[in-house]
This record gives C-alpha cells, structure tokens and sequence, in this order.
C-alpha cells in the first residue's frame, strides 16, 4: 500500500490487526517508521458506506477468483 500527500509518497506495510477496547488497530509502518492506525467504530461505519459502491463491491467480489485463476496458471505444470 502506498501513501501520497504533500509531504511525499510512503509505503505503507500492515503487519498485524489489533481489537483495543472499541477501537480496531492496524499496527505496521509507514516508510522507516513504525505505525498504528486506529480506528473507532464510527469510522469503521462511515468506511463500510463509503466502499458499498458497485465498482468496489465488484472488484471485491472477483478478486478472489482471479487470484486462484492466476495461482492455478503458475501451478499448472
């Protein structure tokens, strides 16, 4: 994943999911640094009503399918 803003693009590594209390913690880094981000329920609500839309659903709904579509053709032999 990758972050751009104007303070410069940065790579972005998810390592590990957290459940603190009521808030849900995505622990990793960011470039060099090291990076929690945290998210409260609220958001996590206005993030699934933002993402419901027919192009994302799509694309959510088939990558599975392309994944194992493409695991197969380098498995083949």
């Amino acid at each position: 994943m990758q972050v751009i803003s104007g303070a410069g693009e940065f790579e972005i590594s998810m390592e590990r999911v957290e459940v603190r209390g009521s808030v849900v913690v995505l622990i990793g880094k960011m470039g060099v640094w090291e990076s929690e981000t945290i998210i409260e329920q609220a958001e996590i609500g206005h993030l699934l009503r933002v993402s419901l839309r027919p192009r994302v659903l799509g694309w959510v709904l088939t990558w599975p399918f392309v994944e194992l579509w493409r695991w197969l053709r380098h498995h083949k032999n």
